[in-house]
């Protein structure tokens, strides 16, 4: 049975469907199978990931329809139960069952199995979906700005946790985000979070402008720019994750960069990007020593499984899966 991670804070715009993306997608890229399950009405997640999902999860919560004949792939290894504003109607049909609070629980139990990770974006606000959520998850990851209404968020969500399912054991994870080393009192707060979290807190995800330029093109930081310092520090969060969930598994092929699944299986095209995309050209190619555009020293670096070579001249940029694919 796969693990049932909740991404949730009591506050918005804290970066929740940032951190879910990029967990997720780079734990796709590590070989992990990897459902999204959005609750939130707003529907970011499709099209954070540039996908037009024609069934929702409002028809399985209250249609009844099956879980699997809702989804949508995203990517690779990486599939999504997307959310629409049509959510918004089905809390009040669920708050009438007597089984309201595990509805959410009860009907991914069937599909479970077939996955190494179901993460679930909830929204900034304790409603129906949200306990759903909590309830059904093995563990959760709370990101948080490093300031000071969104720390005293942590404490209250902790709390509500303790309410909910009686302890906080299944806090797996709190995430600073939107961290600006510059300032003083972002350091000072990061220092008080890890004095009263301990363990908890992984390594801040820096302000990037990337990452809000990636999601408005529907690609992942990985795709986008794999050299800014979002994707760098995303690929380290999956990496201290992995580690806690002591998962390891080798890495699968990841979609091409100017396509993307479109519902009906065939793919449909990306927006074009401000910056030159990526060419993933497959497992077991020879990425050059040299620019095939100006001739000049190529760097290489690797992130979230990808060998990337890159020219600081002209911009060239070039990467390949590390390794080959698992199914």
């Amino acid at each position: 049975m796969g693990r049932v991670v909740a991404v949730t804070n009591l506050k918005g715009g804290i970066g929740k469907t940032t951190t879910v993306v990029h967990l997720s997608a780079g734990l796709a890229l590590k070989g992990a199978r990897v459902l999204l399950v959005d609750v939130d009405a707003q529907g970011n997640l499709a099209m954070a990931l540039g996908i037009r999902p024609r069934r929702t999860i409002y028809e399985v919560l209250v249609d009844g329809a099956q879980v699997a004949d809702c989804l949508t792939p995203a990517r690779p290894n990486l599939d999504i139960l997307a959310a629409d504003e049509s959510l918004l109607m089905a809390q009040p049909t669920l708050a009438q069952r007597p089984n309201w609070p595990r509805v959410l629980e009860q009907v991914l139990k069937p599909i479970q199995p077939n996955y190494d990770f179901i993460i679930i974006d909830c929204g900034g606000s304790l409603t129906v979906l949200n306990i759903n959520a909590l309830n059904a998850a093995t563990d959760v990851v709370v990101p948080t700005t490093v300031e000071p209404f969104s720390l005293k968020g942590v404490g209250l969500l902790l709390s509500q946790l303790m309410r909910l399912k009686g302890s906080n054991t299944s806090v797996r994870a709190i995430v600073p985000t939107l961290f600006d080393p510059r300032t003083r009192q972002a350091v000072a707060l990061l220092e008080d979070l890890k004095g009263q979290y301990g363990a908890l807190v992984t390594d801040p995800i820096r302000v990037n402008v990337r990452l809000s330029e990636a999601s408005a093109l529907g690609r992942t930081i990985y795709e986008f720019d794999p050299r800014s310092r979002g994707a760098t520090d995303y690929a380290r969060l999956v990496e201290q994750l992995s580690t806690r969930w002591n998962f390891t598994a080798s890495a699968r092929p990841a979609a091409a960069p100017d396509a993307v699944p479109a519902t009906n299986g065939s793919p449909a095209p990306r927006p074009t990007a401000p910056a030159e995309p990526p060419v993933v050209t497959g497992a077991g190619s020879m990425l050059s020593l040299s620019c095939p555009n100006c001739g000049g020293p190529l760097q290489r670096a690797t992130v979230a499984g990808y060998r990337v070579a890159y020219c600081d001249h002209c911009r060239y940029r070039r990467q390949e899966l590390v390794s080959g694919p698992r199914r």
